[in-house]
């Protein structure tokens, strides 16, 4: 996988994230794991290449070198979208990125943590309740 490291490099380097913020969003404990993925010094495995490439929204053929063009988004070949993955991007938005805003103000953190757990009350109830309303029927 000779391409595969520098493909990391671009990808990431598209979003305008540091290799920490990068490894956090993986849910890798180390980011010297990340780091020698980039440097070409160890490959993932195929589990989180998967994960890595729902990440950057390209397919495992691109990261890998299989393919040369980076158009296939996985995200877009989701026939049944799912509102649970679209919140829990939201709270990765929340929690990773810098400079966040609300209403063109700096956000604060407590508001962030507001929100977050707000989230995570919304998806828990209507979790509840679909699973009430699908056995009723």
């Amino acid at each position: 996988m000779p391409k595969l490291s520098h493909r990391l490099t671009i990808l990431r380097e598209q979003k305008g994230w540091t290799k920490a913020e990068t490894a956090r969003r993986l849910g890798l404990n180390a980011v010297s794991t990340y780091g020698n993925w980039e440097y070409g010094i160890r490959e993932p495995d195929i589990e989180m290449l998967r994960h890595i490439s729902m990440l950057f929204d390209v397919s495992v053929d691109y990261l890998i070198g299989q393919k040369n063009d980076s158009d296939y988004k996985p995200s877009e070949i989701e026939k049944h979208p799912d509102i649970a993955k679209t919140l829990e991007q939201i709270r990765q938005d929340l929690r990773f990125e810098e400079n966040m805003r609300l209403d063109a103000k700096p956000i604060r953190p407590e508001v962030v943590k507001f929100i977050d757990d707000t989230i995570i009350f919304l998806l828990n109830q209507a979790q509840s309740l679909n699973t009430e309303l699908r056995k009723g029927n």
